[in-house]
């Protein structure tokens, strides 16, 4: 199991800057390593999953608070 490196709190940017910080972090981290990523609910979450997935990277919801989901994302590319 991978070690978890570090939280990013995307809450206080929109669409599509969120996903671009994210992305711009999750480069930083090793194969097989773990971020969380705090993202705002709602179109983000989805918009998220689906844009990290598409680049191939393994993310699940972990938490889900009535203003923000955490998503626990491995990369894999």
């Amino acid at each position: 199991m991978s070690a978890l490196t570090e939280e990013l709190d995307l809450t206080l940017y929109g669409c599509p800057m969120h996903y671009i910080k994210a992305r711009e972090a999750i480069k930083n981290i090793a194969l097989e390593q773990d971020i969380k990523l705090l993202v705002n609910t709602g179109n983000a979450v989805t918009e998220m999953l689906n844009s990290l997935r598409q680049d191939g990277q393994h993310c699940e919801i972990t938490t889900e608070d009535v203003l923000t989901r955490t998503i626990l994302v491995r990369r894999k590319r």
